[in-house]
């Protein structure tokens, strides 16, 4: 028999009595017991998690809000590399997420059909309701597109649109001739014109893509300056993904949020990009299989973009039209900024080293010699392979500069598995980051941190040991390892 409690107002049921109690005792003392629950909260995280014998900074054990402030200080590629110089392979940089620097362990999670499957960070990329190959994260699906995708990234691809990617270079090299002759006569460096020769350098990538992928410049070159801040568009919504993917349920209050598109400079519909590839879309319909996704206004060429409709006309339920849109934008999204980085790395250690730069200067001076190379005009690729030493120089660049500083992120599937030795339960995330895994010294040398292109010609055995783990060779050899992923 429940037992009843007399008050003044009537009878109530030890429920209510205890519920009224506690609410009673939380209204008097609530700046005790919930800053105690707070601190309950976090220590559990800390201590109770499967990740606690993990070593990393104590904020990291408890709240995600290391990460968001790593990645809000652009310093998050440092960020990791010193942690790891720190408290070793395997360091905890959130309650449920580790990082690992072993390029072994990074093959095991990035590689395709090992169940190690993407998390919530690649939902904030746009667009959301069609992701490209990056942002994908149902397995078989990223398998179709990447099929689709590859064809114009093929080498005979590339050939055929070599000659519209020599006229952009040669656009490049008369701007620069013109900087440089201004400066003729002028006896005192610091008076002359200033050249950025990474502005220049990334103009030159957003051109030289435009050409590839939608058959026609961007004009960054003519112009010489970032047409409709597409840069700085692209750099902002980079930070905006960066940062936001470490707590990716603020998407939807933030950029998802109906009232963000209703700020014109915040819809991304606005910006140069999308636009292009939305009118170059419009441009080339209807698709059909006569004109092959071509512009029948334009030279005939083969571009990425009608490459896509060719794959899409092909199979329209499994490549739609939206993901044609989807993977032709990501490749200047994300290619643009990522060809850049690698010119600007290449250019910027080979300008402050002179003896590589004197090494480069002679093997180019001796290949022109023995006719490996014309004395003039732009060599090809097939020719670039004939000169050792610049392929060197090349990967050096790639490796000591990743160009993608932001850690790639994996879930370990529901029944657990083992990684670099350890054995880690469903649902905890693994992350990598390509600085800290072209440093790994048993890899790359004891000199890792040291930008030297003699690494990938001592031993031909082990180059390809060091091609095996590199981010940006293995992506050009349709290896499954990382940005394939």
């Amino acid at each position: 028999m429940a037992v009843q409690l007399e008050t003044d107002s009537g009878t109530i049921s030890p429920t209510r009595a205890l519920i009224n109690g506690c609410v009673t005792l939380l209204l008097s003392y609530w700046a005790v017991i919930l800053p105690a629950l707070f601190a309950t909260r976090l220590l559990y995280k800390r201590y109770a998690s499967p990740l606690r014998k993990y070593p990393g900074p104590w904020l990291a054990s408890v709240s995600r809000l290391w990460k968001v402030l790593s990645t809000a200080s652009t310093r998050t590629h440092l960020d990791h590399i010193a942690l790891h110089k720190k408290y070793g392979p395997i360091v905890r940089i959130a309650p449920d997420e580790v990082s690992v620097s072993s390029p072994e362990a990074a093959r095991l999670l990035l590689s395709a059909g090992k169940r190690f499957y993407k998390t919530d960070f690649y939902g904030v990329f746009p667009p959301p309701e069609n992701p490209d190959i990056f942002t994908e994260v149902r397995e078989d699906v990223h398998a179709q597109k990447k099929k689709v995708a590859n064809v114009p990234y093929s080498m005979a691809a590339m050939q055929q649109l070599s000659p519209f990617i020599d006229d952009t270079i040669e656009v490049l090299m008369h701007k620069l001739d013109g900087i440089a002759n201004a400066s003729q006569g002028i006896q005192d460096f610091a008076k002359g014109p200033v050249l950025d020769l990474g502005n220049w350098l990334h103009w030159f990538a957003f051109d030289v893509l435009g050409e590839v992928a939608f058959s026609r410049s961007f004009g960054f070159l003519d112009q010489g300056r970032d047409v409709d801040n597409a840069i700085k568009t692209i750099d902002d919504s980079q930070r905006y993904n960066g940062i936001v993917g470490q707590v990716p349920f603020m998407d939807h209050l933030l950029r998802r949020n109906p009232l963000w598109k209703l700020i014109p400079s915040l819809d991304t519909k606005n910006a140069l990009i999308t636009r292009m590839a939305l009118e170059e879309l419009g441009r080339r319909k209807p698709f059909d299989k006569e004109s092959e996704g071509k512009w029948r206004g334009g030279d005939g060429r083969q571009d990425l973009l009608a490459s896509l409709i060719k794959g899409h006309l092909k199979d329209p339920e499994r490549f739609r039209e939206g993901d044609v849109f989807a993977v032709a934008h990501g490749a200047i999204f994300a290619g643009s900024d990522s060809t850049a980085s690698t010119m600007q790395s290449f250019f910027w250690h080979v300008l402050a080293d002179a003896r590589v730069y004197a090494s480069l200067q002679d093997e180019i001076q001796s290949a022109v010699k023995s006719g490996t190379i014309p004395p003039t005009g732009n060599i090809s690729w097939n020719e670039s392979q004939q000169l050792p030493y610049f392929q060197a120089c090349l990967k050096e660049a790639m490796r000591v500069r990743p160009a993608v500083g932001l850690n790639i992120t994996r879930r370990v599937p529901p029944e657990g598995a083992e990684v670099d030795g350890q054995f880690f339960p469903g649902g905890v995330s693994i992350a990598v980051n390509g600085w800290v895994l072209h440093r790994d010294r048993p890899t790359f040398g004891n000199d890792a941190d040291v930008y030297r292109p003699e690494r990938w010609l001592q031993d031909p055995e082990e180059a390809k040991r060091m091609e095996r783990y590199m981010f940006q060779v293995n992506q050009y050899q349709n290896n499954n390892f990382v940005f394939s992923g």
